[in-house]
C-alpha cells in the first residue's frame, strides 16, 4: 500500500513539474513499467489529483489544478516548431506565414502544417488579407504559461524527435 502510493507521489510529481507529459514521458521520468503507469494513473484521475486529455493516439497528463481552458498551449508548447512559432509571435505579435517560416528555419510544408495544428488548437488567431497574417490569441496566457514550462534539454531532444513521426 505505502509502495503504490509512493509511486503515486512520484507521477504526480513529474506530472507537476512537467504538464502535458505523455504516457511514455511518464514512463521513461519515473522507470515504472507501462502497466504500474497505466494502474496509478487511473487511480489518480479516479482521486481527482491529474486530468487526463485524449486523442486518438495520444494522452497527456495535467496536474487537477491547472486551468483545462490552457491545455492546448500546454501541449502545443511541448512541440519543438509549434514552441518556436509561438516563441516568435510572441516577440513580433503579429507575422506572415514567410516571416514566420523564415524565422523557424522550416519548410514551408511543415510551417504550413504547424499553423494548421495551432489554428486548430484555437492558440493562433488568422488576420485575413493579403498577406494572411497570424498572431497569438491570448498573448498573456501564451506568455505566463511558456515562462512556467521548464522543459528539460532530454525532453526537448525527446520531442524533436517525435515530432518528426507524429503530431497532436
Amino acid at each position: 500500500m505505502l509502495r503504490g502510493l509512493q509511486k503515486r507521489r512520484t507521477i504526480l510529481k513529474a506530472v507537476t513539474r512537467q504538464p502535458g507529459m505523455g504516457f511514455i514521458d511518464i514512463m521513461k521520468s519515473t522507470g515504472y513499467a507501462n502497466g504500474v503507469v497505466s494502474h496509478h494513473l487511473d487511480v489518480l484521475e479516479k482521486e481527482g489529483a491529474i486530468r487526463i486529455s485524449r486523442s486518438k493516439r495520444k494522452i497527456w497528463v495535467f496536474d487537477s489544478q491547472l486551468d483545462s481552458s490552457d491545455d492546448n498551449i500546454r501541449i502545443a508548447l511541448r512541440k519543438e516548431t509549434c514552441k518556436e512559432i509561438l516563441v516568435f509571435l510572441l516577440e513580433n505579435d503579429i507575422a506572415t506565414f514567410v516571416q514566420i517560416r523564415n524565422a523557424i528555419k522550416k519548410s514551408p510544408g511543415t510551417t504550413s502544417f504547424t499553423l494548421k495544428k495551432l489554428d486548430e488548437l484555437g492558440v493562433l488567431k488568422i488576420i485575413y488579407g493579403f498577406p494572411k497574417k497570424y498572431a497569438l490569441k491570448d498573448f498573456e496566457k501564451t506568455s505566463e504559461i511558456l515562462d512556467v514550462m521548464a522543459v528539460s534539454h532530454t525532453d526537448e531532444l525527446k520531442d524533436r524527435f517525435a515530432d518528426t513521426f507524429s503530431y497532436l
